[in-house]
C-alpha cells in the first residue's frame, strides 16, 4: 500500500467525511497531492490525525511528519512532502473553502 492509500484509509477509519484528493502538481512544485476531509468535531478530528500517524509509522513510513494545529484545533493540517492533508471540523472547511481554491484541478472524490 502506498503512503497516499494509507492515509485515506486512515480517515475513513475514524469516519472522516467528504474526502477528496486534489491532483496539485501543476499548480505548486512543492507538493503533488492534497487531501481534504471533514469531521463532526474537534474529537473526531484530532483521532484522524492520531490515526494518519499512527498508520504510517505501522506501515514503516520513513518521511517526516509534519503537522499543524493541536488537538482542539479546528483545522489540521500534516505535511508529508509530497502529500499535504488538511482536516477540518465541518464548519471550519466552508469558512477556509480549500475546495474552491483547488476547484480547478484535478479531483477525486473518496467514500470509503
Amino acid at each position: 500500500m502506498n503512503v497516499l492509500e494509507i492515509v485515506l484509509k486512515a480517515i475513513s477509519e475514524r469516519k472522516g467525511e467528504d474526502i477528496i484528493e486534489y491532483d496539485v502538481s501543476m499548480v505548486t512544485p512543492f507538493v503533488d497531492t492534497m487531501i481534504v476531509a471533514s469531521s463532526s468535531n474537534l474529537r473526531q478530528n484530532n483521532a484522524i490525525a492520531t490515526n494518519i500517524r499512527e498508520k504510517l509509522k505501522d506501515a514503516n513510513y520513513t518521511g517526516e511528519i509534519r503537522q499543524e494545529g493541536e488537538s482542539n484545533s479546528r483545522w489540521i493540517l500534516i505535511d508529508l512532502k509530497d502529500i499535504v492533508v488538511h482536516l477540518f471540523v465541518e464548519e471550519e472547511r466552508h469558512v477556509y473553502n480549500l475546495d474552491k481554491l483547488y476547484g480547478d484541478v484535478p479531483s477525486k472524490r473518496y467514500d470509503l
